[in-house]
């Protein structure tokens, strides 16, 4: 019991040792950002909201979503902001917002069937999925906005768009609908899953399909 407790905790870790190691490479080449070191290591905080849930309700979260967490953490913050890849891969930035689709879909996908969500209907399960993804990547935009205003930052990326000859509005745009993509691309690997019994989905969240609930409800 105290292993799988620990293996629980285990992302949140590994993601704060992986911050301060970007803090210190950060401190290293660049140091120019004192904020950096602050980002770094309360957005690797991210992953032990899932345990923290578990710990509340009584109810572990799957593995898999502080393990991704991890790694978006890892790619946005550290491999981005720290490394710099926004300024040296210019779709670097597109990139996480496709995989924030997905990861935000996921973790939806897992509270929903958590709260009994696989006894809606299958529509409504996937719109109720598709529309919180994009909700919250459209609050994102927000907050990048108010975090613009105050701070003096680009997190928006006006002057990039501006120095390529494309409207402010294009980045913001681009990044709700790639976050679209990705939410897009988790409802195709879910209905794939569907038609293989929900083999993937079974072993990582414990969905056993919307069918099956159905028939227990017939039963009782």
């Amino acid at each position: 019991m105290k292993v799988k407790r620990f293996i629980e905790w285990l992302p949140g870790i590994i993601s704060e040792l992986i911050a301060v190691i970007f803090c210190i490479i950060y401190a290293v080449t660049d140091g120019s950002k004192t904020t950096m070191y602050a980002e770094l290591i309360v957005s690797a905080l991210l992953p032990f909201a899932f345990p923290v849930y578990g710990a509340i309700t009584k109810k572990p979260l799957p593995l898999i979503l502080p393990a991704v967490s991890t790694v978006f953490v890892f790619c946005a913050c550290g491999l981005g902001s720290a490394i710099g890849l926004y300024d040296k891969v210019h779709c670097w930035d597109l990139i996480l917002h496709g995989i924030f689709g997905f990861v935000c879909s996921l973790t939806v996908f897992v509270l929903l069937v958590r709260w009994n969500g696989s006894k809606l209907n299958p529509v409504g399960f996937i719109v109720i999925i598709f529309a919180f993804t994009l909700g919250v990547a459209a609050l994102w935009e927000v907050w990048e906005y108010i975090a613009d205003r105050f701070t003096g930052a680009d997190a928006q990326r006006v002057a990039e768009s501006v120095a390529l000859g494309k409207s402010p509005l294009a980045d913001t745009m681009e990044d709700v609908m790639i976050a679209m993509a990705g939410s897009a691309l988790f409802l195709v690997t879910f209905i794939i899953d569907k038609f293989r019994g929900y083999k993937t989905y079974s072993r990582l969240c414990g969905f056993n399909g919307f069918e099956k609930c159905s028939e227990r409800e017939n039963q009782v």
